[in-house]
């Protein structure tokens, strides 16, 4: 592994960056800033080691071969190391003791994030696939999307407005059931710069598609570039739905601005923003318009406490902030909210790897 020290240097300063912003998050600024180091030891994500050496050390082979995320968890785990030596003053027989797991639970750090890399990320993995019985759902939530590539307009409205309803009904169904449920976080899209386009989107996944989000900070390490990155929280089922209606929303509007362009002999780019704005508007009253559709016939989705509760322990501290869009253009506006009201999210296509959803053309 041929990782230059520049780039060793900017990884240590993100986790010092990262740590301060998790001490103030989770632990209240109460602890001081260890020595931070990366580690090549085999078998260990990380380590803290306390007394006088006070040295935190995270594996060099997880930073490069996984997304920061993943970095991001095992720095949480072992500052609650850290926390229950140093703060509580206890030093447990079992490292992994009581007081360890209850700083873990209160804060939604994974107490599991030990161990061989590879075992860790296996576990993790397996942990936010859907399950078979679930996938059940997803199947017929596909087969349905599948009905609404027809070229029968009606058809392929209704096929959608039966696909949401399905998910509706899986998921009050799991209201019902008083056990606890596997709740999961994942962070989609690029590290880049928030929009308002983005924010709308982010805005629709949340309101209609049963998952939470929140914008945070995100590290592109290979580019040693920060920025901003969506994060979704949910049940496995809903969060590889949210995602792929995200990816879909994304493309589809580029692709739509350029017909409209040429049906209009438009030159340049000049309104594109405001037949997106239009468009996303357009598509989140007829999800609103369906919603109170299935009000009429009682289902009614009120949020899932667990999932907040879960979505509250990870980001304690919530700012909430908003982006304002302006029309440039009254026609591309309207034009675009015409066209959001009869878009239908198509079905995907699964690609190679992790099993994420592709878009079909």
């Amino acid at each position: 592994m041929d990782i230059d020290n520049i780039l060793k240097t900017a990884w240590v300063r993100q986790l010092k960056a990262d740590w301060k912003t998790a001490n103030y998050h989770y632990f209240k600024d109460s602890m001081r800033l260890p020595n931070l180091e990366l580690s090549s030891a085999e078998g260990i994500l990380g380590k803290w080691k306390g007394g006088y050496y006070r040295r935190l050390s995270i594996n060099i082979n997880l930073i490069n071969n996984y997304a920061w995320e993943y970095v991001r968890e095992v720095l949480y785990h072992e500052m609650a190391h850290q926390y229950v030596e140093e703060i509580l003053g206890i030093r447990e027989d079992m490292p992994h003791g009581d007081a360890f797991k209850r700083i873990c639970q209160e804060n939604g750090i994974d107490p599991t994030a030990t161990g061989s890399i590879n075992s860790w990320v296996e576990k993790r993995e397996n942990s936010s696939a859907v399950s078979s019985e679930n996938h059940k759902i997803l199947d017929k939530v596909q087969k349905l999307l599948a009905l609404a590539q027809s070229a029968n307009e009606h058809e392929a409205q209704n096929a959608m407005t039966k696909a949401h309803e399905l998910l509706l009904k899986h998921n009050l169904s799991l209201l019902d059931i008083q056990t606890d449920w596997n709740y999961i976080y994942r962070q989609i899209g690029e590290v880049g710069k928030r929009n308002p386009i983005k924010t709308i989107i982010s805005a629709i996944i949340c309101r209609f598609f049963f998952v939470e989000a929140i914008w945070t900070f995100g590290y592109d390490q290979h580019k040693d570039r920060s920025g901003q990155v969506l994060e979704i929280y949910g049940t496995p089922e809903n969060v590889e739905m949210a995602e792929y209606v995200y990816d879909y929303l994304q493309n589809i509007p580029e692709h739509l601005w350029v017909e409209y362009k040429g049906q209009k002999e438009i030159n340049g780019n000049r309104h594109r923003r405001s037949f997106i704005y239009g468009l996303l508007d357009g598509f989140y009253n007829k999800l609103d318009g369906q919603v109170i559709e299935h009000k009429s016939r009682k289902l009614v989705w009120k949020g899932d406490p667990r999932l907040k509760e879960f979505y509250r322990r990870r980001n304690p501290k919530l700012v909430r902030s908003s982006s304002r869009y302006t029309s440039s253009s009254t026609d591309a506006y309207n034009s675009g909210k015409t066209q959001g009201r009869n878009l239908v999210i198509h079905k995907g296509i699964h690609g190679e790897g992790k099993g994420k959803a592709k878009l079909l053309n």
